[in-house]
């Protein structure tokens, strides 16, 4: 093993022989006896599994127990599924995705709230319950003492623990419920999905939430396309987290852009959105006219009280339709966004026009975050030679995000939060150059 390897992994090393260890290798052949996959697929599912979920760069350097438990803990609880190393029980999703969230937040800020706090309440018991561990010094290496006895790392003490966040004076970790420790962080980003499992699709199409965390977060989409996703379903009890699909590492391995799963007689409608997303048969009632945003603002506006204790107002995520009266996309810096740009562009309908003429509420400005255009191409749709183009102004678009309603000079405007936009090649001006598409249009 490479001495960068030694450095990443933090846990101490001896080298073991090129053979799978007997109880790992059972285990191997009864997952690939179960799910119809060869040895060497099963094997390779498990290494990339364990240098992602336990930081392990090299499975020679671990002990024999340890291997077996990761091993168990894999496929255990993914027996239900033919996906080696998916990390847990996942149902096929049919549909469209609709686009994603700006921000990503870290999915273990609560565990890590939760553990100073049990801390700070009673430290002996915080360890005896196996909430932390508690890092410390022995012959310049780091030392995690926990319920289950001492791990010692191969961490000196030079430098701060990789796994560890501070409490006061204390370096402590989070444990699994095996005691093995785990990052502090783990950032995810909601995806939006319209959708549902394949035999609920025709007649139950709903929006969810799609929990992608790690490297996944990041994962380049393509709007309004038909897709196959696995994720898993929802199991918790609060009501504010049943949209929410988790998902397993390999995710973008097992995501497939195909209509097969549809039959013939709805492909047509499925591969065209300017007929779905705006048929209230198959969204309800979040296809919304950019004559009645105001309206759709009030009726679907809800409150909430923050972590901080301040009251909040957010509109209802909704999909428009309209026509392109200008674009941005060079973005204009923003110390609000998590990438440091912001984009946009504008959206108008004649009948817009004809209520507003040239006001301000003659267009609806719609704000794209740099996630969303790093990821979801808002500002390109795929040919039909299957390419990437852009688009200019005068383009008929589809856009899913949340509406907001700005007060300013007495006077409101919709807006939109932008999460996703669609458009294609019958209704696209292919973009060859000319027009305003710099931020200084928008001052």
């Amino acid at each position: 093993m490479s001495e960068e390897g030694n450095e990443k992994n933090p846990f101490k090393k001896e080298r073991k022989t090129e053979d799978w260890p007997e109880e790992v290798s059972m285990r191997f052949k009864m997952q690939a006896e179960r799910t119809g996959e060869s040895f060497d697929t099963v094997a390779e599912a498990f290494i990339k599994h364990i240098s992602e979920t336990w930081e392990c760069d090299d499975w020679k350097a671990e002990d024999e127990d340890v291997l077996v438990d990761w091993a168990e803990m894999m496929f255990v609880e993914d027996r239900s599924s033919n996906i080696s190393g998916g990390g847990g029980e996942s149902t096929t999703f049919v549909g469209h995705w609709l686009g994603v969230e700006d921000k990503t937040v870290d999915r273990n800020a609560w565990n890590v709230r939760n553990a100073t706090n049990k801390w700070n309440e009673n430290s002996n018991e915080a360890i005896s319950d196996g909430v932390v561990g508690h890092y410390y010094k022995e012959e310049g290496l780091w030392v995690i003492n926990t319920a289950n006895g001492a791990v010692v790392t191969n961490e000196t003490t030079d430098e701060a623990p990789s796994l560890g966040f501070k409490v006061g004076d204390d370096w402590l970790c989070l444990l699994s419920r095996a005691g093995r420790p785990y990052p502090a962080e783990r950032l995810g980003r909601y995806y939006r999905f319209l959708g549902n499992e394949k035999n609920s699709y025709m007649s139950d199409i709903r929006k969810w939430r799609v929990d992608l965390t790690g490297e996944n977060r990041n994962l380049k989409i393509d709007v309004g396309v038909p897709v196959q996703i696995q994720v898993r379903l929802p199991t918790t009890q609060n009501e504010a987290f049943q949209d929410v699909l988790g998902t397993n590492y390999d995710f973008g391995d097992t995501m497939k852009y195909t209509d097969e799963w549809a039959p013939e007689s709805i492909r047509g409608v499925i591969n065209d959105p300017f007929k779905m997303w705006t048929n209230s048969d198959y969204v309800d009632d979040m296809a919304v006219r950019l004559t009645e945003l105001e309206e759709a603002y009030h009726e679907g506006k809800r409150t909430f009280t923050g972590r901080d204790g301040n009251d909040g107002t957010v509109g209802p995520e909704i999909i428009i339709r309209g026509t392109v009266t200008r674009m941005s996309t060079e973005g204009r810096e923003s110390e609000w966004d998590e990438t440091g740009r912001s984009y946009s562009l504008s959206l108008t309908s004649m009948m817009l026009n004809n209520e507003h003429g040239n006001s301000k509420k003659g267009e609806v400005p719609c704000w794209i975050s740099g996630a969303c255009n790093e990821i979801a191409h808002p500002f390109q749709f795929r040919d039909v030679d299957d390419e990437l183009w852009g688009y200019g102004q005068k383009s008929q678009v589809l856009v899913f995000g949340r509406l907001r309603l700005k007060l300013q000079d007495g006077e409101t405007q919709p807006q939109m939060s932008v999460m996703g936009v669609y458009t294609q090649a019958g209704r696209a001006h292919r973009q060859v150059g000319g027009g305003d598409t710099g931020a200084t249009q928008f001052d």
